[in-house]
């Protein structure tokens, strides 16, 4: 049976539709739909009508978009996202028996330029640190989640989502239930994790109805936007200028320390949750100045030979 005696979408807006509640079925996260309505309303805007047939999109088609978004200024990660979720729904629609072929299956993403991260120095996560408050209420739960950022390198999604379940004092660990992909891991405390949580744990108590770990004073739960205001203001009392304070900056600071003193890239993979260890190695390389110390300090020929 070919796909056109089995087809009922012949529209892009039949593809979208059929495809999003194939998406709400797999349970996808809602930081993962809103990704995909975020493309797909770029592509109806670009083609200018939603009920473009699907034989319409062809692969020129996909690469006009590309070149267009490109003089408009658009990033290439941006365009790179955005192509992603094209790929995925017209694979979709393959395997689902609706097409025969996915125009996007020979486009490659656009080439970017290796960066890396902002990190914080030592001596600037150090003074974030002392930035907080420690004696009143909110200022030892923010002590909690600045430790759970830099020691756990949770990503701030995975943060607000934490529940008082996730945590493990006799295993000294905290499970990601919702982590990237809606993949599950399992993060360890330090001992100034560990103490900072049981403090923690005993100033919140126990709203009613409220299971986040991180909640406000009235017993609501924190939102993204409240942790990234209180990064804010610490780093604006720690006179941090040089460097954008974001959750995101002290995952990858505490990845980078991690690196630098001693942990492993493997180990490191599996704590950040990164499905690709070329993704975690570019803490190895941020860590360089830290690992040629260590090399020579214990370089196995000057250690075997002598310095000479």
């Amino acid at each position: 049976m070919t796909p056109s005696e089995t087809t009922t979408l012949r529209t892009l807006a039949d593809a979208i539709d059929a495809f999003l509640l194939y998406a709400r079925i797999e349970a996808r996260l809602p930081s993962t739909m809103h990704c995909y309505e975020e493309a797909f309303q770029d592509l109806i805007g670009f083609v200018g009508t939603i009920n473009i047939p699907l034989t319409q999109l062809t692969a020129g088609e996909f690469r006009r978009w590309i070149a267009t978004r490109l003089d408009q200024g658009y990033a290439k990660t941006t365009i790179n996202v955005r192509l992603r979720v094209f790929r995925t729904l017209f694979f979709w629609l393959v395997r689902e028996g609706y097409i025969l072929e996915n125009p996007l299956a020979h486009i490659k993403p656009l080439k970017v330029p290796k960066q890396y991260p902002f990190v914080l120095s030592d001596a600037q996560a150090q003074a974030l640190v002392k930035a907080v408050d420690r004696q009143s209420w909110a200022g030892k739960r923010n002590w909690t989640l600045l430790l759970i950022l830099l020691d756990g390198m949770l990503r701030l999604s995975e943060l607000v989502n934490l529940e008082v379940r996730d945590v493990s004092f006799s295993a000294h660990s905290i499970r990601v239930r919702h982590g990237k992909g809606d993949k599950e891991r399992i993060v360890f405390m330090g001992k100034r994790l560990t103490r900072a949580m049981q403090d923690w744990f005993h100033l919140r108590g126990q709203p009613i109805g409220e299971d986040r770990l991180f909640i406000t004073k009235a017993g609501s739960s924190l939102t993204k936007r409240s942790v990234s205001r209180i990064l804010k203001r610490l780093a604006t009392k720690a006179k941090i200028k040089d460097v954008r304070c974001s959750p995101h900056t002290l995952r990858h600071t505490g990845a980078t320390l991690f690196i630098k003193y001693g942990g492993d890239p493997f180990s490191l993979q599996r704590l950040l949750g990164h499905s690709d260890i070329s993704t975690t190695m570019i803490y190895v390389h941020m860590a360089g100045t830290a690992l040629r110390e260590a090399h020579a300090k214990a370089s196995p020929v000057d250690r075997l030979l002598g310095g000479g």
